[in-house]
């Protein structure tokens, strides 16, 4: 047995580049589903910036944003993010709740890559859960056309 049997099937470590409070315009890589190493479910969203009012995320860079099916807003965060990228105000309940279905969400994964492209508006605002961690808040939004 060689110390790299197995190389062939190993993944690209990519160490995420998460996004940081302020206000930005990004276009999608990538949209897909995968189970992280501990086995949870993980929805991701790899995108390039494109405009950033935080110095530490410059346009041009890329960022991540993962949700992790085990928190309880995990759907109604993913729900709200296909809807700014379907061109829906996730405010808008009514619509949303009318065109985001699980086959709308099934497609947005698929290996084709549909939403490749797509320009979406994001603020991301520093919160604490009720136990007093942090975390980071994602509002996404439509681009205007």
């Amino acid at each position: 047995m060689g110390l790299f049997d197995g190389i062939e099937n190993a993944k690209v470590g990519q160490g995420g580049v998460y996004f940081l409070p302020g206000k930005y315009q990004v276009e999608l890589d990538k949209v897909f589903a995968m189970q992280s190493r501990k086995r949870e479910d993980l929805f991701i969203a790899e995108c390039m910036i494109l405009e950033s009012d935080n110095s530490e995320r410059k346009p041009g860079t890329k960022a991540s944003w993962i949700v992790n099916f085990k928190h309880d807003a995990a759907l109604g965060n993913i729900k709200g993010f296909l809807a700014a990228c379907n061109g829906i105000d996730p405010a808008d309940q009514v619509k949303v709740d009318e065109e985001i279905t699980s086959d709308v969400c099934e497609y947005a994964v698929d290996d084709e890559n549909p939403l490749a492209g797509t320009r979406v508006n994001l603020v991301a605002v520093q919160k604490e859960t009720r136990a007093g961690n942090p975390f980071t808040l994602h509002i996404w939004s439509p681009v205007e056309e």
